[in-house]
């Protein structure tokens, strides 16, 4: 199950987590704290906002050990 977030303006950024691939590592919270926490079942969630914060984002999915981050940069239409 994939979780979607709510879809931002063109040219800002969509990540998802696959709640079925999550391990719970804690990695995603680690390289960008504030995007990314744990929910009460262990598995990651997005709680802030991710536009300005791409870098640390495609860090945390690099890091992330079941790659459960979805990232993607939406263009400008």
């Amino acid at each position: 199950m994939v979780e979607q977030p709510e879809s931002p303006d063109p040219g800002g950024v969509r990540v998802a987590i696959d709640r079925d691939a999550c391990m719970g590592s804690g990695n995603c919270v680690f390289w960008a704290q504030g995007v990314f926490d744990l929910d009460e079942d262990g598995v990651a969630v997005v709680v802030g906002d991710v536009n300005g914060r791409e870098e640390e984002v495609r860090t945390a999915a690099s890091n992330c050990p079941t790659s459960a981050i979805l990232f993607d940069v939406m263009l400008p239409s």
